[in-house]
């Protein structure tokens, strides 16, 4: 139906600040992905608070861990997940702004990150917040060397490298627990 409305033509946004670089030290970084950077830190650091600090943040974690035991506890389970699927998509509308101005768009353009994001979160550890953005910020900085290093088209070639290596030397991720 999407596509009926729509059509499946590649689209951009443009803003005042598409084109706009910045330098920082020796490096010109883009100005849409230092304000996505900058967007996606915060929405991170209220995502951990809201986690770590509020009465649904903890309900999140208990039926994260133990599903029946929150139950017997008087957490509702449903309502529960329904608001971390709720969160979930506020996650995805949000990233999705961040990084409009600079990307291209089309029905498609979300199968490029569903690895990536797969990567990083195994990375990272399962369940672990602090690794999930470290091992972003890992990705992300092995993807640009690579990019660099070996050309465009090969640069992802170093994240899946690094992710052999890290399930190589420690199975249960960057900072995930022992089963």
């Amino acid at each position: 139906m999407a596509l009926t409305l729509w059509k499946s033509d590649t689209r951009t946004i443009e803003t005042a600040y598409t084109f706009t670089t910045v330098a920082i030290g020796p490096a010109m970084i883009a100005l849409p992905k230092l304000v996505a950077f900058g967007g996606a830190a915060l929405a991170a650091a209220l995502l951990l608070v809201m986690i770590r600090r509020t009465d649904l943040g903890r309900a999140i974690r208990a039926c994260a861990k133990e599903r029946q035991g929150a139950r017997l506890v008087g957490i509702d389970v449903e309502h529960v997940f329904a608001m971390s699927f709720g969160i979930g998509l506020a996650c995805l509308g949000a990233a999705a702004c961040f990084l409009l101005p600079a990307y291209y768009v089309n029905p498609f353009v979300g199968n490029g990150f569903v690895l990536i994001a797969f990567t990083v979160v195994v990375l990272g550890g399962m369940g672990s917040f602090a690794g999930a953005l470290l091992g972003g910020l890992l990705i992300g900085v092995v993807e640009s060397i690579g990019g660099l290093v070996l050309g465009e088209s090969l640069g992802q070639m170093g994240i899946f490298l690094l992710f052999i290596a890290v399930l190589l030397f420690r199975p249960q991720g960057l900072f995930g627990a022992r089963a």
